[in-house]
């Protein structure tokens, strides 16, 4: 491994957790904001064949239910570190370590295997279609439960989505090649290099195993649940 690899590989990501965590005057802004009757706002990059992005979407829109916050999503189908020779043993593993993740939120994973990138790349692409951000939201938060919490594991194919699109969004789905350019260059402008991924208020967490702590700091900005 050269020095660049080491870089990229080991320094980058520890880099990105370091810088996350500068405050500045976050407080302030949120409690502006909310005198201004604003809503608090969690973005979260996610692709939806990583079944770490699976426990991260769901786990974020059942505990941002109560709270006067919203929910931002950012489908992907490129991340990673280019050239990553472990990218194939990271991808089996988080699917037997999501398992682990969605029993301790009280849900079963109900897929074994891992999809392949381009088999359900077509979801991003649906997602990113959607006319505004709740339709947006909506729909990736069904198609990700459905592929990944109801669904056996098998092929993902299109037509088992349909009639989620129709429901949540209206008319027929987009095409299979639609953009997702924006998010993906979004996600590399922020130097986020893989998913799931959630910034609240300049923080980053590395969502599927920080959703107590986003909460946390979602209680921290004043941002919290209903009584």
């Amino acid at each position: 491994m050269n020095l660049r690899d080491r870089i990229e590989r080991r320094l980058v990501p520890r880099t990105i957790v370091a810088l996350s965590t500068i405050d500045g005057p976050r407080r302030l802004q949120a409690a502006l904001h909310r005198l201004r009757g604003g809503r608090g706002t969690v973005e979260l990059f996610v692709a939806f064949d990583d079944a770490y992005s699976a426990i991260a979407l769901v786990g974020l829109a059942d505990r941002l239910a109560s709270r006067p916050v919203d929910l931002v999503v950012q489908p992907v189908v490129e991340r990673g570190i280019p050239g990553d020779p472990a990218v194939a043993a990271k991808r089996r593993y988080a699917v037997t370590d999501a398992a682990r993740l969605a029993q301790r939120d009280g849900h079963e994973l109900s897929r074994t295997e891992v999809v392949p990138v381009q088999e359900a790349a077509f979801l991003a692409r649906w997602t990113a279609a959607a006319p505004d951000e709740r339709s947006r939201t909506a729909f990736a938060v069904a198609a990700m439960r459905r592929l990944w919490f109801e669904q056996p594991s098998g092929a993902v194919e299109p037509d088992a989505y349909a009639d989620l699109w129709r429901r949540i969004v209206g008319g027929d789905p987009p095409p299979a090649d639609a953009d997702v350019v924006t998010s993906e260059r979004r996600m590399e402008r922020r130097k986020l290099y893989d998913t799931p991924v959630a910034v609240v208020a300049g923080q980053w967490f590395f969502a599927h195993e920080r959703l107590p702590q986003i909460a946390h700091r979602l209680d921290d900005l004043g941002w919290r649940a209903a009584a």
